[in-house]
């Protein structure tokens, strides 16, 4: 028996080494740009050998750059989830997916990847935040750059390289939407490959309602409601399009199937402030108050503001109309500033100025994600702790009505507009 484990373990070592040498022989021709080479050299490894989850992935690459897709499909889909290469391999098979146009196998291979446990999918959210800006949910993909943050300041990387490069994309999915003719260029090239796959559908649609077709955007809901009719992503677009088109019902019915913990604080007054204002029997000043109190939370609503501005200048008080104004023209300031420091790219030293700006802009995930870089940069500034203290304690007050359970978007809007009514 022990000359047995002594041979065993000979033989594993042996194993080992011989797999060490052919992954480098491999990186050196990969290297060289001779992939063709590297291939056949990774396919000696026996199926079984140690290190044969790093030789498939690197075959996966191999097959890519020669242009046989087929093939590197098949190596990266041979990774196991516990390998340390698995969310390589995943990003390498989503990129295939995204291009051939099957978004929704690109949504449903990351989804699996980031609810499995052996797989360090913390790069994986920005990958899915892609898939998702593709089809147009550019609020599901902040949510998930939001949601990463909050997994690697809880473990003490808040400031970190990858921290900041996260709040960054957060700050530009909102300050630069990007080209549509780029999207609609991918989706009509995606409806070519893939005509069957309903996550196209619903960038078409997404796409549709920023572009005003809302016609074409209501075909294309329709028949992604039909293929997922309990799908939060595709009412949500359902309600995007209900408030573009003017329709009550139908945008209290999309309410209904949306929880209120996905939407923020912002979102639920933004939506009663329209119900308000479109209500028949809603009295001017239940529909000043709703507007008011989403100026409140989100000062850089300019469409909000110029709203305000325009009901409280119907009103004999001239001091009210002059301090809308003064609200418009701060915020206009404020947003500029905080422009100009995002396109600067210096977020460390700009830190605190840009936490500080983005709680006054009604932008709180932003706010603290900055205020914690410039506490790290400047552990000994007890205001700057204070500050942080403050917006998380803020932001988590605000948040907590439309975290009750099963409380759904329709029934915190209802709450909201209560409020609007009957003031104090």
């Amino acid at each position: 028996m022990v000359l047995l484990l002594i041979g065993w373990f000979a033989w594993r070592l042996a194993e080992v080494r011989r797999h060490r040498r052919v992954v480098a022989a491999a990186r050196a021709e990969m290297r060289a740009g001779r992939h063709g080479h590297a291939a056949r050299i990774l396919t000696t490894l026996r199926p079984g050998s140690p290190g044969r989850d790093e030789a498939d992935y690197l075959l996966g690459v191999c097959e890519k750059a020669r242009g046989r897709e087929g093939l590197a499909e098949e190596a990266w889909s041979r990774v196991p989830a516990g390998s340390p290469f698995a969310a390589r391999a995943i990003q390498g098979l989503m990129d295939l997916k995204i291009h051939r146009g099957r978004l929704s196998e690109a949504e449903r291979l990351v989804e699996r990847a980031l609810a499995d446990p052996r797989i360090d999918a913390g790069a994986l959210q920005v990958f899915l935040g892609m898939v998702y800006s593709l089809e147009g949910r550019v609020a599901d993909g902040r949510r998930l750059l939001a949601a990463d943050w909050r997994r690697l300041a809880a473990a003490g990387e808040g400031a970190s390289e990858r921290a900041i490069q996260l709040v960054r994309l957060h700050v530009t999915l909102s300050l630069d939407s990007g080209s549509d003719d780029a999207t609609r260029a991918y989706l009509d090239q995606a409806a070519r490959q893939a005509a069957d796959d309903d996550r196209v559908w619903l960038g078409r649609a997404n796409l549709a309602i920023r572009s005003g077709a809302l016609d074409e955007a209501a075909r294309w809901l329709d028949a992604c409601l039909r293929k997922r009719p309990d799908d939060g992503a595709v009412w949500r677009a359902r309600l995007d399009w209900a408030v573009a088109a003017g329709r009550i019902e139908s945008a209290r019915a999309a309410m209904g199937h949306l929880p209120a913990a996905n939407a923020s604080p912002i979102c639920v007054r933004r939506l009663a402030a329209w119900l308000a204002a479109h209500g028949r029997q809603n009295h001017p000043e239940v529909k000043r108050r709703g507007i008011e109190r989403l100026v409140e939370l989100d000062p850089s609503d300019a469409s909000a503001v110029d709203r305000l501005a325009g009901l409280v200048g119907a009103e004999p008080s001239s001091s009210r109309l002059a301090e809308v104004r003064r609200r418009v023209d701060e915020t206009c300031r404020l947003e500029a500033r905080y422009r100009e420091l995002h396109h600067r790219n210096q977020p460390i030293r700009d830190a605190a100025e840009l936490g500080r700006l983005a709680w006054r802009l009604g932008r709180p995930f932003e706010a603290e994600a900055f205020l914690t870089l410039a506490v790290a940069a400047d552990p000994d500034r007890t205001d700057l702790r204070d500050e942080l203290a403050h917006v998380v304690r803020a932001s988590a007050e605000a948040r907590r009505p439309l975290a009750t359970a099963g409380l759904t978007l329709d029934q915190a809007v209802a709450s909201e507009l209560d409020a609007a009514r009957h003031p104090g």
